[in-house]
């Protein structure tokens, strides 16, 4: 039987400390987020609404290779909202279904591990894939100019976020599945 060693380090993140590059795996904590009202009037003339937003924490979900500014791919940046292990309960699932989100039972959330570096300690994140926002890309790049330092996810654990949010938006389900084995 093999052991694992939960005790390597092998580091999560790495902290950016200035400037507009983005990759995915991106941190922005207290990000502008614009929502429609709740009120929201097909028949009304749109100018008539004012538009709100709220600050939240998100994850760049966008892929680094369409998020180099040279190259100019695309006009927004997808976002996915994040929480504080301690505020999860806030959620509505619960601190107690942590335990699945590691083990990937449920598809709709994926965890962070805590970050331990000196000026960035953070707690155990949820990021919830069922919250998607996107922004102007060039708007974007303005925000986290001011948001520095932050928060980057380094490899393989970008590509096991990434992995993880396409598994939630690829599920397909069946009309009529296999019936259980007996």
């Amino acid at each position: 039987m093999m052991m694992i060693n939960y005790h390597i380090e092998y580091p999560w993140f790495r902290p950016v400390v200035e400037g507009d590059e983005i990759q995915q795996g991106e941190i922005v904590e207290s990000c502008p987020i614009f929502l429609p009202p709740p009120d929201l009037d097909i028949q009304k003339q749109l100018d008539s609404y004012t538009l709100k937003y709220e600050e939240r924490d998100v994850i760049v979900m966008t892929q680094s290779c369409d998020l180099v500014k040279e190259l100019g791919k695309i006009k927004e940046v997808m976002l996915c909202g994040l929480w504080f292990y301690s505020e999860f309960g806030e959620t509505g699932l619960g601190k107690d279904k942590l335990e699945e989100i590691r083990k990937g039972r449920k598809p709709e959330y994926h965890i962070l591990n805590k970050c331990e570096i000196n000026g960035f300690k953070k707690e155990f994140r949820v990021i919830d894939f069922r919250k998607i926002y996107s922004l102007p890309i060039d708007y974007f790049r303005e925000i986290v100019k001011t948001k520095s330092p932050r928060l980057r996810l380094l490899p393989p654990y970008r590509e096991h976020l990434a992995q993880s949010f396409a598994r939630y938006f690829m599920r397909v389900g069946l009309p009529v599945d296999i019936p259980p084995f007996k």
